[in-house]
């Protein structure tokens, strides 16, 4: 999933920006880069790959979860960073920068074994996402994507301008690879433009939807408020189903300033700021038929993710929860499962938290001094 979620570190909200261009430096030896553990030779452009399946423990789907392992990302904590997950459990993550006159790592953690450099992007990197075989990084005014076993180019796709008048550097654009495609989001002022981009077609991205807030689901379904309020549902195969405009939701509240938020649990978060400080409304759609399941109080930091898990929330230091604070000045966040009735249950505290991810529930977070990142892979 990546990515419209909201990340938190030290209690502030960290977004996700836009910019770069990213060149083909990638350690073409690294078993990460596929998915799978392969050894790779070069021989006049020749690639020769052994492979063997890399797979993670199955975490348990109830119960409290815990942190399995700790691996660190050569990145410092007062840095915004983005992240993507792979089918397989392997982990990219790179400092995120609009700056097109810096050199950028993206680094990459598999299911076993430390952070090894996946790509040198020659500038900032804003969003990125994988699939089985490819990682797509937005660069600048581009996607591009590269074969994870090789680290080569496979395609490169030209983003429309993006235009930043109305709104902050932060959530301009995010990205997810699912079913065959990739989705990229971009704001465009007070609305997002989500676009489909055919990894195995050199043509231009194509605008499927535009909205006051879109999310993306694991299946590559794509969810988002319309102009006229309406709850739009873009399945994978492209079919389109229109559901109740958000005022219609339970006690009549919603409208223009509710925001399509997360896609987890088979339910569409619907996030509503109640008007007090971090406080805000919860309202959770069927994934399927669109229909409203209730109203529930949350918080504005909550992250909400699919996982193999099931539907998990990362909760800042001032969410709801009750997450128990660590013995330190520095406040806790907490991974929480969360149900269709948004309640919070079986915290696990993962420090000063940035980001967590799924589809295997890992959570990228400060070290206990908080100078450098690690991800905490939880079971």
């Amino acid at each position: 999933m990546e990515k419209v979620a909201r990340r938190v570190l030290s209690g502030a909200l960290l977004m996700v920006g836009a910019g770069a261009l990213l060149a083909a430096c990638s350690s073409t030896n690294h078993p990460s880069a596929s998915g799978t553990t392969s050894t790779t030779s070069h021989t006049k452009n020749t690639t020769t790959t052994q492979a063997t399946p890399t797979t993670l423990p199955v975490p348990p789907t109830s119960g409290p979860l815990s942190v399995a392992a700790t691996v660190a990302v050569p990145i410092p904590a007062n840095v915004q960073i983005t992240a993507t997950e792979a089918p397989n459990g392997a982990v990219f993550v790179s400092q995120e920068s609009q700056d097109s006159s810096v050199t950028t790592v993206v680094w990459v953690l598999d299911p076993s074994g430390p952070a090894e450099v996946a790509e040198h992007v020659n500038g900032g990197v804003s969003a990125l996402a994988a699939d089985p075989t490819n990682l797509y990084v937005v660069a600048d005014d581009s996607v591009i994507g590269y074969t994870r076993s090789t680290g080569n180019q496979m395609g490169q796709w030209k983003l429309p301008p993006i235009d930043t008048a109305n709104t902050s550097d932060a959530d301009l654009v995010s990205m997810v690879a699912a079913n065959g495609q990739v989705l990229v989001m971009i704001a465009q002022g007070n609305l997002q433009d989500v676009y489909r981009i055919n990894p195995n077609s050199t043509a231009a991205p194509k605008m499927i939807a535009q909205g006051t807030s879109a999310a993306i689901g694991p299946d590559g379904s794509v969810y988002y408020e319309r102009a006229d309020d309406h709850l739009v549902k873009i399945a994978s195969t492209g079919v389109t189903t229109v559901g109740p405009t958000l005022a219609d939701s339970p006690n009549g509240e919603g409208g223009g300033i509710a925001g399509v938020a997360a896609v987890a649990g088979g339910l569409v978060w619907i996030s509503e700021p109640a008007g007090q400080g971090l406080d805000t409304e919860l309202t959770p759609y069927d994934a399927a038929t669109l229909q409203a399941m209730g109203k529930y109080s949350g918080s504005v930091t909550e992250q909400i993710v699919d996982t193999s898990a099931g539907p998990l929330v990362l909760v800042g230091p001032n969410g709801p929860g009750n997450c128990p604070q660590g013995a330190s000045a520095t406040s806790t966040s907490c991974v929480f499962r969360i149900s269709p009735t948004a309640v919070l249950s079986d915290p696990t505290t993962v420090g000063v938290a940035d980001q967590l991810l799924g589809p295997d529930p890992a959570v990228i977070t400060a070290t206990a001094s908080g100078t450098d990142l690690v991800m905490d892979r939880l079971s």
